[in-house]
């Protein structure tokens, strides 16, 4: 039973294979539903591991690292297929590049071996995945009025995404010279 947030945390990365596959193929109400249920997975994993609880190293790498590879495969993909525009595609894997990358050289430099998810960090993610959901949605149901929806969404997450990592740039600054007070 305790093994089971972390279950729920691999099957994220189990479905990305399979997601990719199901856009490539066209297959976008199946790709619809794997990504509902790897949504639901992601939440479900948090909640099952804080009523067992059960914390530890693996969870806390997993769980971010599951995130981003199912994101980053679904971004790539539907970059890909054209569905979603190429700059966006860039914004988000600039971003969670550069994310990463800061965080890498404050272990190595600076010992820092928290690095925290900010507030405006997981918004973005928010409207990262709600764009793909309605990005999905209009393309398995392409007579739905959604369409100006998703162009919101892309544009409110393009914005959040832009933001939030100048903002992870800016507490990576601080906490590289011994500044930051947040975590």
């Amino acid at each position: 039973m305790r093994l089971l947030p972390h279950l729920l945390t691999a099957s994220r990365l189990v479905a990305c294979p399979i997601i990719v596959w199901l856009l490539l193929t066209h297959r976008f109400k199946a790709a619809l539903v794997v990504v509902l249920a790897a949504a639901l997975t992601d939440w479900l994993d948090g909640y099952t591991a804080r009523r067992l609880g059960v914390s530890g190293k693996f969870g806390v790498v997993l769980d971010p690292l599951a995130d981003k590879v199912l994101l980053v495969a679904v971004f790539l993909t539907l970059g890909g297929i054209g569905l979603i525009p190429m700059w966006m595609l860039f914004l988000v894997i600039a971003r969670d590049v550069v994310i990463v990358t800061g965080a890498l050289l404050l272990r190595i430099v600076r010992g820092v071996r928290k690095f925290r998810p900010l507030t405006s960090g997981k918004v973005s993610t928010f409207f990262q995945v709600l764009l793909v959901l309605l990005v999905l949605i209009f393309a398995a149901f392409p007579f739905t009025p959604l369409y100006w929806l998703a162009k919101a969404a892309l544009f409110s997450s393009a914005a959040l995404t832009l933001s939030s990592g100048a903002a992870y740039i800016r507490k990576g600054i601080l906490m590289s010279t011994g500044h930051w007070s947040g975590d």
